[in-house]
């Protein structure tokens, strides 16, 4: 129903019963709480009664923080568009996208310096905007139009990924019953398991979702349609935000500034925005606190604010999706190979947004903050192994890290298998950009040495700060491969109906859990001469795509490594074996081991503040939102966070 429905029923305003009837109008709420209503003035001789329909009940904001990527940046020397997601709902789809991908496929490792330089970087809050209906056979009626959505911060986050997210959940939360009656997913499954979940929210049970039995609320309960729960959920009113942020700088500095908001100004146009902060938006809606929902990266900046900046007072709690929650491999991989050559149509896109060797992604990567949080953190996986170098039977010879410091080991390690080797410390900086700003500082310090120091904050002052730290009250869903059916029957009463929501298939959906190198090493080569060998100076020792070639001195023989390229299952193999290969089950980007870490933790259990963790599955890591399993979860967590706000006066 649009805010501004026609409730009369029908009939004509001139008939005998005219006045008898009633035109009611349900309202909008204005920015500053009030209902507002737009009307259509009518005759004097149409007596009908006109009611506004006030909603009075109080606000809480519900904000969403995007993931890497999400949102557009702005190069704030110029105003030129720095980097903005090729978007894929238009008229031709992914084809659509086709263009910006090709432009950015043959931009060069210097041109990529230039043009992601974190300390130039700004999200812009007037990105694409689409705040209307996005089902096929929707009305085009609008619950937030285009001037409100970015007003809301809409436009800082990606509209193809996230915006029909939005616009759905505005919706949902605040239409849960209409003239008395539920309405929408909360009472009605869909029974093609396309749009929404088989199920209803209402009074079905969370483990037939994925809820896991760990967490202070394990397994959950259903949510009754009489129940206390859901009648203080509808007690209040929602009102949906987004808040991007530069996603290339540190996330510690995103979180403080998704609190206190940023102020933008168009070079281009002089045009002017605020896009308000955590802090702004409580203070306008009069809440106290708001409910926060993350994607991915989001999640690391929600964790940071909390950890660091005290915003666990400003949330209800928090509801993450798609978390890497202690980083991914991935991450780490792409410094040695880019992400050209992950395969088929995955490879291309990887490639063009993120390099296609390791020439084009250290030249962003290793200068930006925030993608270097996503590597595996010192908690990574119970802190075991990840960086291995094999046989060609997949017997390792050396496993890192394994002094338990992935950054003395791996990250600032130049010898031939760490993270930058010497001979490639030219990627660091192709176009002499961090050289200059080092020299003008004049305290000595080099490319490599700034590298290192950098990647100490990261881990130092980063990651190692928000080990196992959650809000009081956090929920969270992730992908852990195909789509299973979880606590419910595997067979439908009807053959013609599914009995499961569709889903991505599993080879979709692998995910590096380890990186993994395999060689021909000769029998009896140990370790210790394995750390020894080197590279011989040749071009094509390190093709900077994944294949590596290395010299023992020892033995006089040289050895070829290839790393694992391509997140796909072992030969003749129908389910993962990381022993083999290194690949796991995930959403095609984290791997289930980061995801998971949440509800299994260091010790064996949910992490403090833990409340729910759904597993779930069938959808890859960017358009996690969009399926119907992930949105159960967000529907359900979003009514149990509610119940941290206090009970309403009025």
């Amino acid at each position: 129903m649009s805010e501004n429905t026609d409730q009369s029923g029908g009939g004509s305003p001139f008939s005998d019963d005219a006045e008898k009837e009633v035109v009611q109008q349900a309202g909008r709420t204005d920015k500053d709480g009030a209902s507002v209503g737009h009307f259509t003035l009518t005759p004097a001789s149409d007596t009908r009664s006109k009611e506004l329909l006030c909603d009075v009940r109080p606000i809480i904001p519900v904000i969403f923080l995007p993931g890497v990527m999400g949102s557009p940046l702005v190069n704030t020397e110029t105003g030129d568009e720095m980097f903005f997601a090729p978007e894929t709902d238009g008229l031709f789809g992914k084809v659509g996208a086709l263009p910006a991908l090709l432009g950015l496929w043959f931009k060069g490792a210097s041109t990529r310096e230039k043009l992601f330089d974190p300390t130039q970087a700004a999200v812009t809050p007037f990105g694409p905007v689409s705040a209307g209906k996005h089902e096929k056979d929707a009305e085009p009626d609008q619950y937030v139009d285009e001037k409100e959505a970015i007003r809301r911060g809409w436009g800082s986050v990606y509209r193809s990924s996230y915006q029909p997210m939005l616009a759905w959940l505005q919706e949902q939360l605040n239409e849960p019953m209409h003239l008395g009656k539920h309405k929408g997913p909360w009472i009605a499954g869909d029974p093609d398991g396309k749009k929404w979940a088989l199920k209803p929210l209402l009074d079905t049970e969370p483990a037939d979702y994925g809820a896991l039995g760990v967490g202070a609320q394990g397994r959950g309960q259903a949510i009754a349609k009489d129940s206390e729960v859901f009648k203080h959920f509808m007690k209040y009113q929602y009102r949906v935000y987004a808040i991007g942020y530069n996603w290339l700088q540190s996330n510690e500095k995103s979180a403080q500034q998704v609190i206190d908001g940023t102020d933008f100004k168009d070079k281009k146009t002089g045009k002017t925005a605020r896009l308000m902060g955590i802090k702004e938006i409580i203070e306008e809606n009069h809440s106290g606190k708001a409910i926060i929902l993350t994607h991915s990266m989001g999640g690391l900046v929600a964790r940071m604010a909390i950890a660091m900046h005290g915003g666990a007072d400003l949330m209800h709690g928090v509801f993450h999706n798609v978390l890497p929650a202690t980083g991914a491999p991935i991450a780490a991989k792409r410094f040695r190979t880019g992400g050209g050559s992950e395969g088929g149509v995955n490879g291309f896109i990887n490639g063009a947004l993120l390099g296609s060797d390791a020439d084009e992604f250290v030249a962003v990567a290793a200068n930006a903050p925030g993608p270097l949080e996503l590597l595996p953190m010192p908690d990574y996986h119970n802190g075991e192994a990840w960086w291995i170098f094999s046989r060609l039977d997949g017997t390792p010879v050396m496993k890192f890290p394994k002094e338990g410091s992935a950054y003395k080991e791996i990250y600032a390690n130049t010898k031939w298998y760490g993270l930058v080797p010497e001979e490639s410390v030219s990627l660091l900086d192709p176009a002499g950009i961090v050289k200059k700003r080092l020299d003008d500082l004049g305290r000595g310090d080099t490319v490599l040495s700034n590298f290192q120091a950098l990647m100490g904050d990261v881990v130092t002052a980063n990651q190692n700060k928000i080990k196992n730290k959650y809000h009081d009250r956090t929920y969270i869903s992730y992908g852990d491969g195909a789509l299973l059916p979880k606590g419910r029957a595997t067979s439908s009463n009807e053959s013609s109906k599914p009995a499961i929501e569709k889903g991505k298939e599993l080879d979709e959906l692998l995910a590096w859990g380890t990186v993994i190198w395999k060689g021909n090493v000769p029998a009896g080569v140990t370790e210790e001469e394995l750390r020894a060998a080197r590279f011989l100076g040749e071009k094509h020792d390190d093709s900077h795509t994944g294949t590596l070639r290395v010299h023992l001195d020892s033995r006089n023989v040289t050895i070829e490594f290839e790393v694992q390229k391509v997140a796909k299952l072992p030969p003749g193999s129908d389910a993962p074996d990381p022993e083999k290969n290194g690949i796991i089950a995930g959403d095609g980007t984290v791997p289930a081991w980061s995801a998971e870490a949440p509800a299994y933790g260091l010790e064996g259990g949910a992490a403090n503040g833990v409340q729910m963790v759904f597993d779930q599955g069938g959808y890859v890591h960017q358009e996690s939102y969009n399926h119907p399993w992930a949105r159960w979860a967000l529907l359900y967590s979003i009514v149990q966070i509610a119940q941290d706000a206090p009970e309403p006066k009025c």
